[in-house]
């Protein structure tokens, strides 16, 4: 059996009607919150719409800052890193074709404090791996286990596991990129980081396409050229914009 493959089986009659009773109840309504990286980074509190919530899917593009937001929501959850379980979408495929053969998950990923499915996509087409996937997160949740469920790359079918869980229990968090001021203060940290002057870096807050990859990139290349000194116009103190 493969990934592909994996046979649907899907909920019974009774647990589709208690997921619709949750879709409409009132105070059931599910989270949706759209942010940059650096927001939830900074030393300001995690909003209480995330901290109270048992499974988080976070999406956003490549470079978005989603590994390093994962790891704050499971700290600011209070699960140590220690307890936190991070599975690539390979391994998750793997456990999934494991599920559809031997009936069951690995122990580890059943009962980790903290689970992190990171690069989950391909789900389209795929009712099966949904049923089993979505199963898991609905367990999970019901034993008061912390999941974030990232996006991968290929596709946006994250979403077709937003009704397999209780709205309230759940969030889902969009990651975009800075603008403006935010694309400033990154670039600004980042000459402090490489003792650049900001002078030199300036042109990169406007550049496009703009991803912090691709602008640390930049003010790297930067920092390896001539001695340079300190910029005294670069603005000091803790930053809003910081994904690893």
């Amino acid at each position: 059996m493969s990934y592909f493959s994996i046979p649907y089986v899907g909920p019974s009659v009774k647990e589709l009607a208690i997921a619709d009773a949750d879709l409409h109840e009132p105070q059931c309504a599910p989270a949706h919150l759209t942010r940059t990286a650096g927001e939830f980074l900074s030393s300001r509190p995690i909003p209480k719409v995330i901290a109270t919530r048992h499974l988080v899917f976070l999406l956003g593009p490549g470079g978005s800052g989603k590994s390093s937001v994962s790891k704050r929501f499971l700290d600011t959850w209070g699960v140590a890193a220690s307890n936190v379980l991070r599975m690539d979408g390979a391994a998750l495929r793997a456990q999934l074709v494991s599920r559809a053969r031997y009936g069951k998950f690995s122990a580890t990923t059943e009962q980790a404090p903290g689970l992190i499915l990171d690069g989950v996509d391909c789900l389209y087409g795929r009712e099966g791996a949904v049923s089993l996937l979505g199963g898991l997160l609905r367990d999970r949740c019901a034993r008061g286990l912390k999941t974030v469920v990232t996006q991968g790359p290929a596709d946006d079918s994250i979403g077709l596991l937003y009704s397999a869980v209780p709205p309230q229990v759940r969030a889902s968090v969009l990651l975009r990129f800075p603008v403006g001021r935010g694309r400033r203060r990154f670039v600004q940290q980042e000459c402090r980081r490489l003792s650049i002057p900001f002078s030199l870096a300036r042109e990169h807050v406007m550049a496009e396409p703009w991803t912090y990859a691709s602008v640390r990139a930049a003010i790297e290349a930067l920092a390896v050229g001539p001695a340079v000194a300190p910029d005294s116009g670069a603005v000091h103190g803790p930053s809003a914009e910081m994904p690893g």
